[in-house]
């Protein structure tokens, strides 16, 4: 049984005016147990209701050994990992929204 585990694939700036990217997850293992509710980022000093979560995901890639999600994070700090119900994953470094994501809008909530 493959072992459950959470990977940022990619993480893009999204054009607006506010502070938001756009981040690829590959989810493996129980993927029905990954919890988006629980997709966060600590934010020092600030209550843990105040934290940022993640915002409209939507399944992008499926296979017999993986699943592909994207969704909307705001205010991101690059250099501390997002807090899964897979465990901590790391971010990658930003780069330039693939093709293939390029008719992914961004909603304002």
């Amino acid at each position: 049984m493959m072992p459950n585990r959470a990977v940022i694939v990619g993480i893009h700036k999204v054009d607006t005016d506010e502070s938001v990217h756009l981040i690829e997850l590959e989810v493996e293992g129980d993927v029905d147990a990954f919890d988006f509710g629980e997709v966060t980022q600590e934010m020092p000093g600030e209550d843990q209701d105040n934290w940022q979560v993640a915002y409209d995901e939507r399944e992008i890639e499926s296979s017999n050994k993986n699943r592909r999600f994207v969704f909307f994070f705001h205010d991101i700090d690059l250099a501390l990992p997002l807090s899964t119900s897979f465990g901590n994953v790391n971010i990658p470094n930003v780069t330039k929204t693939p093709n293939r994501l390029s008719d992914i809008e961004y909603d304002v909530p």
